[in-house]
């Protein structure tokens, strides 16, 4: 009996054993197949998350790049003291090593006030001068010998190219981004351009290096045939993203390349094979620990449910460790596609819509329109529109409500990836980043460069031009009005009661005048005591005439004013003359030296009133447009 009893136990023992190495074994398995796909689609999501991160930190650059080339909008890019000048008053933004300004020769004056010699023949220099940012396509030495990236943005002049702006971005700050392994030390990525050159990546000892050109590589070590090669290049011309294995010596390695979106760029990530076998030897050798410690059934089970946990808590861990897009960094990385008419997110979305949306249906695309400030509703159409124009890059700036409800400029960029056959749409790759900071400063920027700072009207340059534009815009609906008014006595009002009581003058008139006229008019400030108007009224009015007689009437009793001291007293009183358009004059130049000739005709009658421009009035003045 006592052998019969052994005997079933042993055959239980046996099977339970049995069952624990089968259930051990099929969980091995399984495990080995999750941590080689987990592997590979980290990988691949590390690739695509790199070039995001690298193709918003040059969009950056870029950006502020053009709210510096803005504030030259006005300069004469010719006189190269006025353009000195400019640039040493101004101040740098972004994470530059240097900025300077280039004229059309190719001539250029950076910060310090130096040359830094001429860049006409620089390919980024070229394309810039075409009306298009560019960044070089190559790692170049600066006079310094360092290695930087040129980044280059146009300078626009009534629509016309007249210069360059350009930005070194230091080529260390821009491999620090890859300069982070990932995978335990084991994976590291570079950036290639589709001939296979490396332009970014760090050499540590621990890294596989691609010496200049990685394509060459793999020719030189036979790690990839040629036909392996052809298929990968192949891929690369054709922007698509793809995963590929190869071994040099004994050691495997796995990687993944994918578009960057600028200057046909490519994010190549690498780990190795050994990464993933020691993985799963490392978990194979704890089932053989459990096998020989644990002899409970229920107990083996509940440990590999423990296992299973903590392997996905790690995971989760890493993700979120190399996780470049998150919150509070307020990027978004997105991507359309046109057969599925599905918005994919890569990030955390919450900051726009409150909740982490990892996918949008373009049906409930009103969830992101109802986000958008109510002057600037029609994104999607603005997009329906880029898409049928057959270009490949779009950008804009858009004020965005956050999940708190308050408005802040987002900047929303991004590639479309067309069918080579007929250029049919695929998808569309982009990324949505908060550029609240830099519009306010590019703001800024534009209002010290127009207004008198003591007045705070326009200065004489940007009203020039502004009203120059609004002639040559509206020319055939406007029916306009352009006054000079010269104030009486002001000299006697420093000389009698000092400069304190002048620019107080200067801002009470000032004021005055903005009460007179509307936000559609233009005033500006064009010399000590010296404004001008002009005044915006519809063609279709019947008498627009009187309109100007009222205004002028008006300026005629509220510039008059008296200045005290309590000792000393003067009075001021206005001079005003009148052109009008486009009976008398077309263009800015032609209605100043008639007003002109108008405001002499009046300080040469009595002073303190107004008269309209005629053919019968001699010009006794100097206008500066003589």
């Amino acid at each position: 009996m006592a052998i019969k009893i052994s005997k079933k136990i042993l055959l239980i023992a046996f099977f339970l054993i049995s069952v624990v190495i089968f259930s051990f074994a099929i969980f091995q398995r399984s495990i080995n197949r999750a941590v080689s796909e987990s592997s590979s689609n980290f990988l691949n999501e590390t690739a695509f998350l790199y070039a995001g991160t690298f193709k918003v930190k040059l969009n950056d650059q870029l950006l502020m790049l053009e709210s510096q080339a803005r504030y030259f909008s006005g300069v004469d890019m010719d006189d190269y003291n006025l353009v000195k000048q400019t640039i040493i008053s101004t101040k740098g933004v972004g994470e530059f090593k240097r900025i300077a300004v280039a004229n059309s020769s190719g001539m250029t004056i950076n910060y310090d006030g130096k040359s830094s010699g001429n860049i006409l023949m620089k390919d980024y220099f070229k394309m810039a001068m075409k009306g298009n940012a560019q960044i070089s396509s190559k790692i170049q030495t600066d006079e310094d010998g360092e290695k930087v990236l040129t980044l280059a943005v146009p300078i626009f002049q009534q629509r016309k190219v007249v210069g360059v702006i350009t930005g070194t971005f230091s080529y260390s700050i821009l491999d620090n981004i890859f300069s982070v392994d990932t995978f335990g030390g084991s994976g590291y990525s570079f950036i290639i351009d589709k001939s296979g050159n490396v332009i970014i990546g760090g050499k540590s000892p621990n890294r596989l290096c691609f010496d200049e050109n990685w394509t060459s590589f793999f020719k030189q070590n036979g790690a990839l045939s040629k036909s392996q090669i052809d298929a990968i290049s192949s891929d690369i011309n054709s922007n698509l993203t793809n995963i590929f294995e190869y071994s040099i010596g004994s050691q495997d390695r796995i990687a993944v390349y994918t578009p960057i979106g600028l200057n046909d760029w490519y994010v190549l990530s690498v780990v190795t094979a050994d990464y993933i076998l020691s993985q799963q030897k490392r978990i194979s050798m704890i089932t053989v620990s459990l096998i020989v410690v644990m002899m409970a059934v229920f107990l083996i089970v509940s440990i590999i449910l423990v296992r299973l946990l903590v392997s996905k808590a790690r995971v989760e861990r890493d993700n979120a460790r190399y996780s470049i897009n998150n919150e509070n960094s307020q990027t978004l990385i997105f991507e359309y596609d046109f057969d599925s008419h599905v918005i994919e997110f890569s990030g955390n979305s919450r900051f726009i819509f409150g909740e982490n949306i990892k996918s949008l249906p373009i049906d409930e695309f009103s969830k992101i329109d109802e986000k958008i400030h109510e002057s600037e509703r029609g994104l999607r159409q603005r997009l329906r529109d880029f898409i049928d124009s057959g270009e490949t890059s779009y950008s804009s700036e858009i004020r965005f409500a956050s999940s708190g409800g308050d408005y802040a400029w987002y900047k929303i960029s991004g590639t479309l990836i067309r069918d080579k056959t007929d250029s049919t749409p695929i998808k569309f790759i982009g990324n949505l980043v908060n550029v609240n900071a830099q519009v306010i400063h590019e703001q800024e920027l534009k209002t010290i460069a127009e207004t008198d700072l003591l007045s705070g009207l326009l200065n004489k340059i940007f009203m020039e031009q502004k009203v120059s534009d609004f002639i040559a815009e509206n020319a055939a609906s406007v029916f306009g009005a352009f006054f000079i008014i010269d104030l009486d006595n002001f000299k006697q009002v420093n000389d009698k009661l000092g400069h304190t009581f002048g620019d107080e003058a200067i801002c009470d008139t000032a004021s005055k005048l903005s009460l007179v006229f509307s936000e559609k008019d233009f005033i500006g400030r064009i010399g000590g005591d010296e404004f001008c108007v002009f005044l915006n009224l519809r063609s279709s009015l019947t008498n627009p005439c009187e309109i100007v007689n009222e205004k002028a009437e008006t300026m005629l009793q509220i510039l008059k004013e008296c200045y005290t001291d309590g000792e000393h007293s003067v009075t001021i009183t206005p001079s005003i003359g009148i052109s009008l358009f486009p009976e008398q004059a077309v263009t800015y130049k032609e209605l100043f030296k008639r007003a002109d000739i108008a405001l002499y005709h009046v300080k040469n009658n009595g002073k303190n009133n107004f008269a309209i421009f005629n053919d019968k009035m001699k010009n006794v003045g100097e206008s500066v447009y003589e």
